[in-house]
This record gives structure tokens, sequence and C-alpha cells, in this order.
């Protein structure tokens, strides 16, 4: 049996706006990664990218403006406070390489959401999704190297409108709309941001009479206390569409 790569740590920024015309009262910024990306070529992601040694200098974490022990509170413990301090770095470093969108402060970065790549795949990732607001006068873009194309979307739209071939999602990005979707307001969404727990999230992959499907802890196959709210599976259907499944 080969060995199983470790995931690679990383920080995906959920920029969002206030919005009284979305469907959930807020929209978010997504990008479209290069269709000569070796990893998710096309696809439609949040702003982000792994974690670099750089990231944790101590040059680097002086400049932040939350220190170690608050950093690792706002991961819920999860990892230590350098760790911690080094994802902000990345997520802030991220938006401004990739959208060039420079954010003046790291202390409006809060975690959303915490996924693994599944153990079976050879390109691992181990990525904290964080919640910014998207400062007074900013217009974020994409740099046309690494991205190619941006937008502002409304995620209860996206999901409603999912699978007419204008977006190519990953799994994750997919249940994190999806999530997103479910707020009835820009103050709903806040208020789950500060206090949701946020264990993280490994799918296993399952390839049955449903096609391959992607189960998440909860579900009755895989054997785990459900850590998220939601469906437990999420399935290939038909034209590469994602659909959400229970199975408890």
């Amino acid at each position: 049996m080969s060995d199983v790569a470790v995931p690679r740590a990383a920080a995906t920024i959920v920029l969002y706006r206030a919005d009284a015309g979305a469907l959930c009262g807020f929209q978010v910024f997504m990008v479209r990664r290069s269709l000569e990306s070796r990893f998710m070529p096309g696809a439609h992601v949040f702003p982000g990218g792994a974690l670099d040694h750089g990231d944790s200098t101590p040059e680097a974490l002086a400049k932040l403006d939350v220190d170690a022990r608050e950093a690792a509170r706002r991961f819920r413990g999860e990892v230590d406070g350098v760790t911690a301090q080094g994802l902000l770095h990345a997520g802030v470093r991220e938006l401004s390489e990739e959208a060039g969108l420079q954010l003046a402060t790291a202390s409006d970065l809060h975690p959303f959401a915490h996924w693994i790549t599944p153990s079976s795949e050879p390109r691992r990732f181990d990525t904290w999704f964080l919640a910014a607001p998207l400062p007074d006068g900013a217009a974020p873009g994409h740099d046309d190297y690494e991205v190619h194309d941006s937008r502002w979307i409304d995620p209860a739209r996206a999901i409603a409108d999912y699978g007419d071939g204008d977006m190519l999602l990953a799994p994750p990005t997919f249940h994190t709309l999806w999530d997103l979707s479910r707020f009835g307001s820009l103050e709903g969404f806040l208020d789950d941001v500060s206090s949701r727990a946020i264990p993280p999230v490994e799918p296993r992959m399952l390839t049955n009479d449903d096609g391959l499907s992607f189960l998440l802890p909860g579900d009755c196959d895989y054997r785990a206390p459900a850590s998220m709210p939601g469906p437990t599976r999420i399935i290939l259907g038909e034209g590469g569409k994602w659909v959400l499944r229970e199975c408890r």
C-alpha cells in the first residue's frame, strides 16, 4: 500500500459584501482558476492558496495585528498560535496576489469552514475558509495569471442556478456555497461565523450505483459523528453537477 500524502496547510478567503438584492442578503467574491492550472483548472474558487514558509516567519507575523493567542482562539484551538497566524497571513497574501486586494488588517478574518482533501488523493490540502468583509472603497479583480476571471456571487442564486454549465466547482466549494445560501441575511451569517464549531471535514470517496460520492462525517457509510449542517454526501450527478443527499 502506498504512503498517504500529507496535506499541505492552506487558506482561502470568503470575501463578502452586503447586498440587499441578493437572496441571502450578501454576495461573495469568487475567481476562476486558469485552464493551465495543475489543480482544478477552470474551476471557480475563493481566492487562496497554500501556506508558504514566508507566511510564518517572525518578520511576517510581526506585521499582523492578531497575536498568537488570539489567532489560536479564532481557529478554535485546532492549530497552534504561530500556525494560526501563518494561515491569516497566507490568506491576506493570496487575496493580494490573486485578486489585487490588500486587507489593511487581519483582525477581520474569521474561520468559517475547514476541509481536508481525502486521503486517497495524491495532492492534498488542509484548507481553512476564512470569512472577511470587503473593505470600503475596495474593488477586487483577478491577476490574469493564476486566475482569469472574477465575479461577485449571490450564494443562494448560485446554488439555485447551479448546473447550467456556467460554473465548475470542487466539492468543498460547492458545499460552502450551499452552506452560505442557507442564511437569510448578512447578520445571520456573521452571527453564525462568530459562534459555529469548525471541526475538520475530511470526505471519504465512494463509488457505487450512485456513481462517485464524497461522504461527510455523520453519513451512514462514514461512521463518525456529524460535524456540520446539512446532507451527508456529495454525489456527482448528470453533467458533472454535484448533488447533496442524506444518508444517516
